[in-house]
């Protein structure tokens, strides 16, 4: 039993009211994307989720990733048509999926709880299915051997499940075992923002209604302009019976020193800094997710004509999702492709699918890549799911181009 006189009894005590950051050996960790805030909300994925910001970024961010074209290349560059993961990334990657569903429901949990598991089905050491497994029922413990083991809980108890069948993606990690939840570091952004909107709302329900109100100017009791109770029930039982819905639309007959008045809601400065707060709050938890506050339809502060859109749009694609891809090819190389294979194959996200939204930058760059020789027609075609023609596998250059050596020899013969 531990006491005070035990050297870690501090630190764990320490450690048992922070997240941890690290998986040290013997130390578990469940995955979670819940977390308390300082505002007093605590942030969960269903309450994040709901935060119109926190849908969009990770629908962006999840969507352009599940639509991207995959496929396992060989060594020359052709596609892998006869390895069993062909199948699986382009058909079916389990019973209840197709790619796109699979791919966004993996991203979807890196980035809501900070990690994404797939139970890794084999048949004879050959991947037949990826189990989309979820991500709040896994906990993750390292042995004091170092061994990486995931304890999965179902219904009927929890299994162990060897680290070699858990295709396991990780965002932001820092000892490269488990990922951070941008929700629950950015759980107190997230508490503002939560906060914000409810008293906002309340506001709208409450305090920003106008109003009628009717006004006594009479003279009542003790010639004061204060109706007497009788005055008072007579009053109240005649406003009852005349806002019902059969007296809708009609105009009442006011007399015996009453009034109607209309009173507008007023907008304080302080509910004026409370919206702004709400619009600041966007930034922060686009901040949180990498994603450019413009791709999410969040333009009050920043350009949104065509040179700059398309900038950030480049900018979002080099810095964000370029790394998010390398990932997961490399988490694809590692957990799925046995170490003979890696000699062999290369897992390719092929990017050239996000110029599709573009037919111009579409068509510039297939111009510049056959022009040099890069691409053949037919594998342009390919790209544009065009069947191929005759003698479109050939590789063109400009004629007019040469080097430099060239011109000088051409130079001296005129000469």
């Amino acid at each position: 039993m531990a006491n005070l006189q035990d050297t870690g009894f501090f630190r764990r005590l320490i450690n048992a009211f922070r997240p941890q950051l690290k998986l040290g050996k013997g130390d578990s960790i469940q995955t979670t994307g819940s977390a308390a805030s300082v505002s007093g909300v605590v942030v969960t994925p269903e309450k994040a989720l709901k935060l119109a910001a926190v849908w969009a970024c990770i629908n962006l961010r999840s969507g352009l990733v599940s639509t991207l074209p995959f496929a396992l290349r060989t060594a020359d560059k052709k596609i892998a048509t006869d390895h069993p993961l062909y199948d699986l990334f382009r058909y079916a990657p389990n019973a209840d999926m197709n790619p796109c569903e699979f791919w966004q429901a993996l991203m979807t949990s890196v980035d809501i709880q900070g990690n994404a598991y797939a139970e890794i089905k084999r048949k004879n050491n050959r991947v037949i299915s990826l189990e989309v497994l979820d991500a709040e029922r896994m906990t993750i413990k390292r042995l004091k051997t170092g061994v990486i083991e995931y304890k999965y809980n179902e219904f009927d108890g929890d299994r162990i499940i060897t680290a070699r069948d858990v295709f396991h993606l990780k965002d932001f990690t820092l000892d490269g075992i488990i990922g951070l939840s941008p929700l629950t570091y950015g759980s107190e952004i997230l508490g503002l923002q939560i906060n914000a909107n409810d008293t906002t709302a309340f506001d709208y329900k409450n305090r920003f209604k106008g109003r009628d109100v009717m006004v006594y100017n009479g003279i009542g009791n003790g010639s004061a302009p204060i109706l007497t109770e009788e005055q008072r029930d007579k009053a109240k039982k005649w406003i009852q019976d005349f806002t019902e819905a059969s007296e809708a639309g009609k105009t009442p007959l006011l007399e015996a020193g009453f009034s109607l008045q209309n009173r507008a809601p007023s907008l304080s400065p302080i509910d004026a800094q409370l919206l702004e707060s709400r619009l600041f709050g966007i930034e922060e938890i686009c901040r949180c997710f990498g994603v450019p506050p413009q791709l999410i339809g969040h333009t009050s502060k920043s350009s949104s004509w065509a040179s700059s859109y398309e900038n950030t749009v480049l900018s979002f694609q080099s810095f964000v999702m370029v790394p998010k891809l390398t990932r997961i090819e490399q988490t694809i190389m590692r957990r799925l492709l046995s170490p003979e294979e890696r000699k062999i194959y290369t897992p390719k996200f092929n990017t050239e699918g996000l110029l599709r939204a573009s037919p111009e930058k579409r068509a510039g760059f297939y111009t510049a890549m056959v022009q040099n020789g890069i691409y053949s027609r037919n594998h342009v075609r390919d790209l544009e799911d065009l069947p191929a023609v005759e003698g479109g596998d050939e590789l063109t250059v400009q004629l007019n181009m040469g080097t430099l050596n060239q011109a000088a020899k051409e130079s001296i013969k005129q000469r």
